[in-house]
């Protein structure tokens, strides 16, 4: 059972170290802030199955790091105890609501200590199990869904359309021009992070990849979707030019740090490339919508068109919009 303890008193740690060590629980990382204890569970090899957090932390409380594990995938259901000489209540009542499992008073009795943390480690096993069970339920029931070439909607999020209601929405502006930039979003070795993950995994990997382009575009003016195969399509209506070298290394980044490998299935984040899709300066709305379709039918979501297709596609979309 591996234990974080956080107190930033050190005489604390140490009767915590020695009465844990003498009960068979021996495997304990010691942090003397919030700080310090969010960096050991951000660069952890294996989680933690239990954490003792001292309420009365300096800067960040112990309250609002038990606010931040609920936060994580990974710790949604790990024990947090939370160590305090008080019980006031209004400060009980905000660590279970920040998701504290129990308490554990100032002094310690070793023998209640161990008692309680035993008894959140059995609570923590069977939330993870049901968790489990969860999750494997639905995976089930995705299994004939997913496949690589899919083109599945997404958890609503700022900016995000289905694929056909995008297209639709487009659609209905028919040949009216705007001034518009259609882009494409490619995660690198998609197929091989599919087939190297669970469907729940490549579905998680999706979503998380377009969170963080909900967080990097200017969704006001951006809209995009999931054309499967790994790949989005967007389309930009704002007046000035999307930056792709800016807007891909802020969502690369925004995408490391969120990415959790437990959920995910592997330890490596993905990465994304952004790219324009070429045409003219002003697109209607029929012209924009072929584009999104042209583009989704390609082979390879990831190799830009040939100049001939390209200009075939708006030679043939030029003669629509001047016959309308």
């Amino acid at each position: 059972m591996r234990i974080l303890a956080v107190d930033d008193d050190p005489v604390v740690l140490d009767m915590l170290g020695t009465a844990l060590e003498s009960s068979g629980l021996d495997d304990i990382t010691f942090a003397t802030s919030a700080e310090d204890a969010l960096e050991l569970i951000e660069v952890a090899s294996r989680p933690y199955d239990i954490f003792l957090l001292d309420v009365m932390l300096p800067g960040t409380s112990g309250i609002e790091v038990c606010r931040s594990l609920r936060q994580r995938p990974r710790y949604r259901a790990t024990p947090v105890l939370m160590i305090t000489a008080s019980r006031a209540g209004d400060m009980m009542a905000r660590a279970f609501e920040a998701g504290a499992t129990d308490f554990v008073s100032k002094p310690f009795d070793t023998l209640e200590l161990v008692t309680r943390i035993r008894l959140a480690a059995m609570l923590g096993d069977s939330r993870q199990r049901e968790a489990m069970h969860a999750d494997a339920v639905g995976e089930l029931s995705q299994l004939t869904e997913v496949s690589f070439d899919a083109r599945f909607d997404l958890k609503p999020n700022a900016g995000v359309k289905g694929f056909l209601a995008m297209e639709n929405e487009l659609l209905r502006r028919a040949d009216a021009l705007y001034e518009v930039t259609m882009f494409s979003v490619q995660i690198d070795n998609a197929l091989g992070f599919f087939r190297g993950s669970r469907p729940a995994q490549f579905r998680a990997g999706i979503e998380a990849a377009a969170a963080v382009l909900s967080d990097v575009l200017d969704t006001d003016e951006t809209r995009f979707a999931y054309a499967g195969r790994g790949a989005f399509i967007g389309v930009g209506h704002a007046h000035g030019q999307i930056d792709m070298g800016a807007t891909q290394r802020a969502a690369n980044a925004g995408l490391a740090k969120s990415w959790d490998n437990f959920t995910m299935g592997q330890p490596t984040p993905l990465t994304l490339k952004l790219q324009r899709i070429e045409g003219p300066p002003f697109w209607s709305g029929k012209a924009a919508a072929d584009a999104m379709r042209s583009f989704q039918r390609r082979p390879d979501l990831a190799v830009q068109a040939d100049p001939y297709e390209v200009d075939g596609l708006f030679k043939r979309l030029s003669v629509r919009i001047s016959s309308g």
